[in-house]
C-alpha cells in the first residue's frame, strides 16, 4: 500500500477543527470570492467564468458535447497552460509584450470630460468665481504648448484624447463629477479634526504656506464660506522617517466630494506593473543572455498637485484651518478621480518617451522604469552624474515639458524596488523587499490570536495586504479563505468579528511560508503550450466514484486505488474528485526531478476550476494546502486540465474498483492502493 508520508509543518498550524468551524453537508462549495479593491496589481487576462461547485452542477456541465463545448474546454485548457488564474499573469513564455500597455492604451481612450451643462446653473458658485476670481487660477508647471507640439508633430493616433488633456492643462480638470446641483447643499463643510500632537499642528500650517507660495492654495480669505462652497477636513498622515503627509478627505461627511463621483466612471485605465518588465527584460535575455543589468526608476515630484482643476471644482476644495481658509485649485491626493486625471497626462509623456524619444520604458502612475545594461550610462548636467543612458533621455524629456523631479528620486540598480517589490535583472528574479516581507509576516501572526476581536477594517487590511504578497507568492492564495468567508457580506467598517480556528491556521500557515520565499524566478514561472507540454511532464489521470478514487501513469503504466475516506470533510463526490487530483499530485512528485513538470487530469470541471484559483471555500482549503506545501517542498510546476469522461476511462475503471478492465484497456498495467494524504482531509498533524 502507497501511503503518503506527512511533510514537516510548523507548529504554529497544528491545530484541531471543530464542528462549528467546518461546513455542512453541501455547504463547503462555494467559491471565496476576491475583492478587486485590494488586488495588488491590476488582471487583464480573461479569466473563465465561475460556475457553482454543488456536485448537480458539475454534472449538468460535464454532459455537454456540442462542438462549442468542446472548443470551449480546449480554449480552457490552453488557458490554464499559459498560466494558472491563481498566478496573476506573472508567468512567461513566447508571447512577450515589451512595449508599454499605457502608452498604448493612449491611442484608443476616451475624451476627458469636461463640466457638464448642469454646473453652468450652479448660480451660487458662478457668481462668487465671478465675485472673487483672485482665489480661483488655473496655473500648471507644464509647458502645455510643447507638450502639445510634440503629439501634434508626432500624430498621435487620438487627437481627441490628446486634445482634452491640453484642455485640461490650460483650462482646469473636471474629475468626473456630479454636483448633485439641487439635490446636494449649495454649501458644506464638514471640520478638520484637532491634530493630537503640536508637530503634526506645525506640518499642517507650514504646508499650507507651502502651498500659498507655489501658488496651488489661494491666499487666506478668512470668515465663512462663501455661496456655492464645500470645505472637506484635512489632516496629517505620518510616514517614514518622522514626516508627514497632508491628507485632504473628499470621502468624509454625507455630501462628500467622492460621492459625487461615480466609480464606473473613471474605471478602464491601464497601469504598466512588474510582470511587463518582466516581459521586456525575458525578451531581451534571449538575444543577449549574458549582459549584466540594472533597473533604473523616475520618479514625478509632488504629481498630482501638477494637474490643475477647473474653477467649478476649485470652489469644492476650499481648505480650512484654525479659522482659516484658503481655495485648494490643484488635483487632490485621495481624490476619486485624481489618479485617473494625472495618469491621463502620464500615459501620453510615457508615449512621447516611447515612440519619438525611442526609449523602452514603463509606468505605473509617476513611477517609470526601465532596464539597461550595466555599460550603458550617459551624462545628466542637471545632476552632474552619470545615469542610465535612457533615463536620462526621460529626464531630458520631462526637462522639456516642465515637469518636476528631484535626485533623490531618479534611482538605478539591481535589485531594485519597483511598485514594491525586489527587481533583480540578472538573477531573473521578482520578490517581496525584505524589510516589507518581515513586517507583513510580523503583522500577520498579530492579527491571527484565536478568540480575539478585530474590526471589519482589521480584517479588510489584513486581506488587502496578504492579497497584495500573492503576487510574488501566487500559491499561498489559499491562506485567504477563511478571511473572506469572515468579512463576506460585512460592511460596518466599525464592526468588531471574532477570530476563529480556520482564520487563525490559514493566516498562520501563510505568514509561515511567507517567511521563506524567495520570490519568482522568470526562467522558472513559465507559460505553457496545451498541445507540447514540456518534456519532462509527467502526466497522470484521476477519477472518483461513489465509492473509491483512482489515478494511473500512462508512461509508467501505473495505477492505484483508495477506498473512500470514511468521515470526509465535505460528503459530496465534488470533494472526492478533488481529493483524488490531491492524492496524485502528493504521490507525483515523489517521481520528479526538482524543477519538474506535472499535468494532472481530471473530469470534473469543478476541480480545475478550484486548482486554477487555489479557492474552494472552508472544507476544501485543507486539500489546497496540502498541495501547496508539497508543490513548495518538491518545486515542481504543475497544471490540473480536463478531459472528457470518454478519454478518461482507466481511471474511471480504477475508481471503480474493475481491475481488469482498467488492464484490458492498458495491458501490462501494474495496479497498488494508496491511503489519501491525512492532512488534506483536516486531520492534524503530529
Amino acid at each position: 500500500m502507497l501511503n503518503f508520508t506527512t511533510l514537516p509543518r510548523h507548529p504554529e498550524t497544528n491545530l484541531k477543527l471543530k464542528d462549528q468551524d467546518l461546513p455542512k453537508r453541501g455547504e463547503g462549495n462555494h467559491w471565496a470570492r476576491e475583492n478587486p479593491a485590494i488586488t495588488g496589481t491590476v488582471e487583464r487576462a480573461t479569466s473563465q467564468p465561475r460556475t457553482a461547485i454543488a456536485s448537480t452542477s458539475a454534472v449538468t456541465v460535464e454532459e455537454g458535447t456540442s462542438e462549442g463545448t468542446v472548443l470551449w474546454k480546449k480554449h480552457l485548457n490552453e488557458t490554464i497552460a499559459q498560466g494558472q488564474r491563481f498566478r496573476r499573469r506573472m508567468v512567461w513564455g513566447d508571447d512577450l509584450r515589451s512595449i508599454s500597455g499605457t502608452a498604448l492604451w493612449t491611442e484608443t481612450a476616451e475624451p476627458l470630460p469636461r463640466p457638464p451643462p448642469s454646473e453652468f446653473q450652479n448660480e451660487a458658485a458662478l457668481s462668487t468665481i465671478s465675485k472673487y476670481p483672485h482665489l480661483f487660477k488655473v496655473s500648471t508647471p507644464i509647458n502645455i504648448d510643447r507638450f502639445e507640439t510634440l503629439l501634434t508633430l508626432a500624430h498621435h493616433p487620438n487627437p481627441s484624447f490628446v486634445h482634452s488633456v491640453c484642455t485640461g492643462l490650460r483650462e482646469g480638470f473636471w474629475p468626473w463629477a456630479d454636483t448633485q446641483v439641487g439635490l446636494y447643499p449649495t454649501t458644506w463643510e464638514v471640520p478638520s479634526p484637532t491634530p493630537s500632537t503640536q508637530p503634526e499642528r506645525d506640518f499642517i500650517r507650514a504646508q499650507i504656506s507651502k502651498e500659498e507660495s507655489v501658488g496651488r492654495y489661494s491666499s487666506n480669505f478668512g470668515g465663512d464660506l462663501l455661496p456655492g462652497m464645500y470645505s472637506m477636513p484635512i489632516h496629517a498622515v505620518p510616514k517614514e522617517g518622522g514626516k508627514y503627509r497632508l491628507v485632504t478627505n473628499h470621502s468624509a461627511g454625507e455630501f462628500s466630494l467622492n460621492s459625487m463621483i461615480a466609480k464606473e466612471d473613471i474605471a478602464g485605465v491601464t497601469l504598466d506593473n512588474v510582470q511587463d518588465l518582466g516581459d521586456a527584460i525575458q525578451e531581451y535575455r534571449r538575444y543577449h543572455p549574458h549582459d549584466e543589468l540594472q533597473i533604473w526608476k523616475a520618479d514625478v515630484s509632488e504629481a498630482y498637485w501638477h494637474m490643475p482643476m477647473h474653477p467649478l471644482w476649485q470652489i469644492k476644495q476650499v481648505v480650512s484651518f484654525e479659522g482659516e481658509r484658503r481655495v485648494d485649485r490643484a488635483n487632490v491626493f485621495r481624490g476619486r478621480a485624481s489618479q485617473r486625471i494625472f495618469h491621463a497626462f502620464m500615459s501620453l509623456v510615457i508615449w512621447l518617451a516611447i515612440f519619438v524619444r525611442l526609449i523602452q520604458a514603463f509606468i505605473y502612475v509617476d513611477d517609470s522604469f526601465s532596464f539597461a545594461k550595466l555599460t550603458d550610462m550617459a551624462f545628466y548636467g542637471k545632476y552632474r552624474k552619470m545615469l542610465p543612458t535612457e533615463m536620462v533621455t526621460l529626464l531630458l524629456l520631462w526637462d522639456e515639458l516642465g515637469i518636476p523631479h528631484e535626485e533623490r528620486k531618479q534611482v538605478f540598480g539591481s535589485p531594485l524596488p519597483i511598485i514594491g517589490f525586489d527587481v533583480d535583472p540578472n538573477m531573473m528574479k521578482i520578490s517581496l523587499k525584505e524589510d516589507s516581507k518581515q513586517n507583513l509576516v510580523r503583522e500577520l501572526r498579530e492579527f491571527a490570536r484565536y478568540k480575539c476581536k478585530r474590526s471589519l477594517r482589521d480584517f479588510e487590511h489584513i486581506a488587502g495586504s496578504l492579497n497584495w504578497a500573492l503576487n510574488i507568492c501566487p500559491l499561498l492564495r489559499p491562506g485567504l479563505s477563511a478571511v473572506y468567508a469572515k468579512i463576506k457580506g460585512k460592511s460596518n467598517a466599525r464592526g468588531m468579528l471574532w477570530i476563529n480556528r480556520s482564520v487563525v491556521e490559514e493566516v498562520l500557515w501563510a505568514a509561515f511560508h511567507l517567511k521563506r520565499s524567495d520570490g519568482i524566478y522568470l526562467f522558472k514561472s513559465v507559460s505553457w503550450c496545451y498541445d507540447s507540454l514540456p518534456s519532462s511532464t509527467l502526466r497522470v489521470f484521476c477519477d472518483a466514484s461513489g465509492t473509491r478514487l483512482g489515478f494511473w501513469y500512462p508512461s509508467l503504466n501505473l495505477g492505484f486505488q483508495s477506498n473512500l475516506p470514511a468521515h470526509p470533510p465535505v460528503n459530496d463526490i465534488f470533494f472526492t474528485e478533488a481529493l483524488c487530483v490531491a492524492s496524485a499530485i502528493h504521490d507525483t512528485v515523489t517521481r520528479l526531478p526538482e524543477t519538474g513538470h506535472l499535468a494532472v487530469y481530471t473530469d470534473s470541471l469543478n476541480t480545475v476550476y478550484m486548482f486554477n484559483s487555489l479557492s474552494g471555500g472552508l472544507g476544501f482549503n485543507h486539500l489546497l494546502m496540502s498541495v501547496v506545501e508539497t508543490i513548495l517542498v518538491f518545486g515542481v510546476d504543475f497544471r490540473v486540465f480536463h478531459i472528457s469522461g470518454s478519454d478518461n476511462v482507466v481511471a474511471d475503471h480504477l475508481s471503480r474498483w474493475r481491475r481488469r478492465e482498467a488492464e484490458l484497456c492498458s495491458p501490462g498495467l501494474r495496479v497498488s492502493s494508496f491511503q489519501p494524504p491525512r492532512h488534506a482531509l483536516g486531520v492534524a498533524k503530529k
